[in-house]
């Protein structure tokens, strides 16, 4: 203020890291709709009914011994709205269960795509999903996928 030449100050601040920018050019990227392996919900379980939902927990059981991220839609909603949310959160996986699937040890895909697989056997289910979230592969799985995985 004294009118000598004195070395200018800048203070920086930013507003985002390089993590943080890393993680927003992903999140943009893939407009929500992550690969399997990186989707913070990779698979949720859909019961047709109330009661089915304890058996969609023991095929999450199955699939957390692998690190598979599972959550079981326990709300009050209709099913079809339950099936309306999941696509909305863009979760790659929806296992849906009902009697039948229960009774023969199977449960029903529905991909994020829209398609789905009935009456899959849980042993298939749990195989195909643990290959595909473990392969890093940043192919959305669809039924023909799960159907070429499944012939070999």
């Amino acid at each position: 203020a004294d009118g000598s030449r004195k070395r200018p100050v800048m203070i920086h601040r930013a507003l985002f890291g390089s993590i943080e920018r890393f993680f927003g050019v992903l999140v943009e990227h893939y407009a929500g709709a992550f690969p399997v392996w990186l989707a913070p919900t990779q698979v949720l379980g859909i019961p047709v009914a109330a009661e089915f939902a304890d058996y969609l927990d023991e095929v999450g059981a199955r699939l957390r011994e692998f690190d598979i991220r599972f959550e079981v839609d326990r709300s009050d909603d209709r099913f079809g709205k339950k099936i309306r949310n999941a696509q909305k959160l863009k979760v790659p996986f929806m296992l849906i269960a009902g009697g039948n699937d229960r009774d023969s040890g199977a449960v029903s895909f529905r991909f994020r795509d829209g398609s789905q697989a009935n009456g899959i056997p849980v042993d298939d289910a749990v195989a195909y999903i643990v290959a595909t979230a473990q392969s890093r592969d940043n192919t959305d799985p669809a039924v023909e996928h799960f159907e070429a995985h499944h012939d070999r």
